[in-house]
């Protein structure tokens, strides 16, 4: 599963701190956290939400390497849940 430097940056984004990134049906996901227990999302799995990954990052803005990496461990993560 792919996660982009877009979808890195969506989390990342000050409107992004409520979203949540989520593997659902083979395909990786940024959604509202809020809508995560609406029914398009029934079996979703929770990878991270942006405020959890906003606490991983050092102080100040990410820089496109930041984010490039963030993209690399969050596929690591997703490969170890087995998808």
């Amino acid at each position: 599963m792919a996660v982009t430097r877009a979808q890195v940056r969506a989390l990342l984004d000050q409107s992004g701190e409520n979203n949540s990134l989520v593997l659902l049906e083979g395909r990786v996901e940024v959604v509202p956290s809020d809508r995560l227990a609406s029914e398009p999302y029934d079996g979703a799995v929770e990878i991270v939400s942006g405020r959890d990954l906003a606490t991983t990052l050092p102080p100040g803005p990410p820089t496109e390497q930041d984010m490039d990496a963030l993209a690399l461990r969050l596929e690591t993560a997703i490969t170890h849940l087995g998808a």
